[in-house]
C-alpha cells in the first residue's frame, strides 16, 4: 500500500496541485479523493475529460495484483432539479460511482471482480451543507484501493 501510494501521489501530483484529487494511506488500504468538480459536470455522472485521465493513472497503479477497489459515490443535500434523468441524490451517486468504475474496467489494467460501486448519496458529509465550499467537499468519489 506505501508503494501504491508513492506511485499515486506521482501520477496525479499536477491534479493534487489543483487541488482535484486526494492520495491518503491508511495500514493496507489507499484513499484517492476525487472532488466531483473536476470529475463531473453539475448534475452529471459522465467523468469529465480531467477524470477519464485521472481514471487511467489510477488503473495504471492498479494493474495486476489482487487488490480489491471499492468506488463510493457522495453527493450534498442539494435536491436535484425537476426533470433530471436522476431520481434523487442516491441515484446520481450511484450512477457517478459506476461510470468511475467503467472507466477502471474499460482502461483494460483494472478487472470488473476486483471492483465494486456503492452510493451513498448524501448521507456521508465532510462538512456542513450550510455553506458552498461545505457542499463542494460533499461532492466527490473516493476510490479506496485494498491491498
Amino acid at each position: 500500500a506505501e508503494i501504491a501510494e508513492d506511485e499515486l501521489k506521482v501520477a496525479l501530483r499536477q491534479e493534487i496541485g489543483q487541488g482535484l484529487v486526494a492520495v491518503e494511506r491508511e495500514e493496507d488500504r489507499v484513499l484517492i479523493t476525487v472532488g466531483s468538480g473536476g470529475a463531473f459536470a453539475s448534475g452529471s455522472a459522465e467523468l469529465t475529460a480531467d477524470a477519464k485521465e485521472i481514471m487511467q493513472q489510477i488503473a495504471k497503479v492498479s494493474a495486476g495484483g489482487s487488490s480489491s477497489i471499492n468506488v463510493s459515490g457522495h453527493t450534498d443535500n442539494v435536491p436535484l432539479i425537476f426533470g433530471s434523468q436522476f431520481r434523487d441524490n442516491w441515484d446520481l451517486a450511484a450512477a457517478r460511482a459506476s461510470s468511475v468504475v467503467q472507466a477502471l474496467e474499460d482502461s483494460g489494467q483494472v478487472p470488473g471482480n476486483r471492483m465494486q460501486a456503492v452510493s451513498f448519496g448524501e448521507s456521508k458529509p465532510l462538512e456542513s451543507n450550510d455553506t458552498s465550499d461545505g457542499r463542494a467537499l460533499n461532492r466527490r468519489i473516493e476510490i479506496e484501493i485494498n491491498y
